[in-house]
């Protein structure tokens, strides 16, 4: 009879067992996936954070602003269907505005100096010609930073300059292929720094936030320029990187063209 009783009670306590093992799991098992969302959830509010928002200026008043693809032609270049288009940095809208007194230029070149043995740059001053001279391509295609030379004048706050790249590539009358236009031109124009602008920078803690302050003040140049040196400084940087491609992608930028494609070096410009 006592054995009876004992196989009775383990009997009634088994159900109690599993019920309250079930309880336990409800507990202990959904935790994996739940940090697994948390992780999710941090890593994108933390790309979030990192994300830059251009905010482009008010459009011109008059005038046609210059497509940011080449236009017109220079020599013979062909057209490249793996590449994208002889391209300016400047986007849709022609962004244009920098504080800088001689800023960086920006350019994307689908050909290499087996292409196109020389091209020439110019900058201009309305009518009136403030720089020209020729440069030789680089070895490889790509996002380029044209650099102004150091004896050149300063740009003048608040007047636009128009600048101009003309490829100057190699015959290629035997060949059946379509030409593709070499030849682009961008404006450029230096602007104080607002005081907002100024107290803002100052108090930006880091270079993604520098970053984050141009672009919400409409300076395209110092953005572009800051995200891009970040790069240079950290070229195995996939976060970086994703911020310089998002930039380039905002419908507000119209770059998404060329967002992949490597930052190849610099165009050092020099002469007369």
């Amino acid at each position: 009879m006592q054995l009876y009783g004992r196989k009775l009670q383990c009997f009634r306590l088994k159900p109690l067992l599993l019920v309250s093992l079930g309880i336990y799991s409800l507990f202990v098992y959904p935790k994996p996936v739940l940090a697994e969302s948390n992780n999710s959830h941090i890593k994108n509010s933390q790309q979030q954070q990192k994300q830059v928002v251009f905010i482009p200026p008010p459009p011109p008043d008059r005038g046609t602003p210059p497509a940011s693809e080449g236009t017109g032609s220079r020599g013979d270049c062909l057209y490249q269907s793996n590449k994208p288009p002889l391209t300016a940095l400047v986007g849709t809208y022609n962004l244009q505005l920098t504080v800088d007194e001689k800023p960086k230029l920006w350019v994307y070149i689908p050909y290499t100096n087996k292409e196109a043995p020389e091209a020439e740059f110019s900058l201009q001053d309305g009518e009136n010609e403030v720089y020209r001279t020729r440069f030789q391509l680089a070895q490889k295609s790509g996002i380029f930073r044209i650099n102004l030379p150091s004896h050149t004048s300063p740009l003048e706050v608040n007047k636009q300059y128009r600048w101009y790249v003309d490829i100057n590539c190699s015959s290629a009358g035997e060949s059946q292929q379509s030409s593709n236009p070499a030849s682009l031109t961008g404006i450029v124009k230096r602007v104080e720094p607002s005081s907002a602008l100024t107290r803002d920078l100052n108090s930006a803690n880091t270079p993604i936030e520098r970053i984050k302050i141009y672009a919400k003040h409409s300076i395209w140049l110092n953005t572009l320029t800051e995200i891009a040196n970040l790069r240079f400084n950290e070229p195995e940087n996939i976060s970086i990187k994703q911020i310089w491609v998002d930039l380039l992608s905002q419908q507000q930028v119209g770059l998404e063209k060329i967002a992949q494609e490597p930052i190849a070096g610099d165009i050092f410009l020099s002469g007369n």
